[in-house]
């Protein structure tokens, strides 16, 4: 069995998958371990936004990356089976001056979950999907002023039958279902968190 899926294509085709569903990206970052043999694929990727960009009109924003090692090549030409997952973090930016508790602050978050899974699968998911974390950033090691708040958010996705696939449409159908659900979620939270962030949004729908 040999897929049609390589590390060049995979990267292709999130990059395409993100445009479609009205997103950007801030940068992407590609290295190479040689010590492994891994390449990994890291991208920042946004809403569109206002200029310039600032504490108190940052918009929700993700970061998709890969890991692509032998075990994948493997598998890509005939091997065992292996998990492969793309991950995920999420960061919401919030000025100094929002006043909600860290309860209140996981409430909303976890409420914008539901709410965004329902907006593509129509139901509620019955476990976390995402890990979230508080964080508090000061203007200076030495200062206590703070200068921002943020909900720092991390998942995977199992994209293991992207491995397998034998035609380039199943390789994209996955891959575009999992972008439907960031943006979902990236207008969720600007929806909860932060009005007015995101600016020329386009919704899509799930293929």
């Amino acid at each position: 069995m040999t897929t049609l899926l390589s590390y060049e294509e995979l990267a292709n085709t999130i990059e395409d998958a993100w445009e479609q569903v009205g997103l950007h990206d801030h940068g992407v970052n590609e290295s190479i371990n040689p010590g492994t043999l891994e390449r990994t694929f890291r991208a920042e990727i946004f809403p569109e936004h206002g200029e310039p960009l600032t504490d108190q009109n940052m918009p929700p924003w993700a970061e998709v990356s890969f890991t692509w090692g032998p075990d994948q090549q493997r598998f890509s030409t005939g091997g065992k089976p292996v998990l492969f997952e793309l991950g995920w973090s999420y960061t919401i930016t919030l000025p100094a001056h929002d006043k909600r508790s860290d309860v209140d602050l996981l409430r909303a978050f976890t409420t914008a979950i539901h709410q965004a899974l329902r907006k593509v699968f129509q139901q509620t998911p019955e476990h976390d999907v995402l890990a979230v974390e508080i964080r508090r950033v000061y203007k200076s090691p030495e200062s206590r002023e703070l200068q921002h708040i943020q909900l720092f958010a991390t998942g995977a996705s199992d994209i293991s039958d992207t491995l397998a696939a034998t035609n380039i449409e199943h390789i994209q159908a996955i891959v575009q279902e999992e972008l439907v659900v960031v943006a979902s979620f990236l207008r969720t939270f600007a929806e909860i968190f932060s009005p007015g962030t995101v600016g020329g949004y386009r919704a899509v729908e799930s293929a």
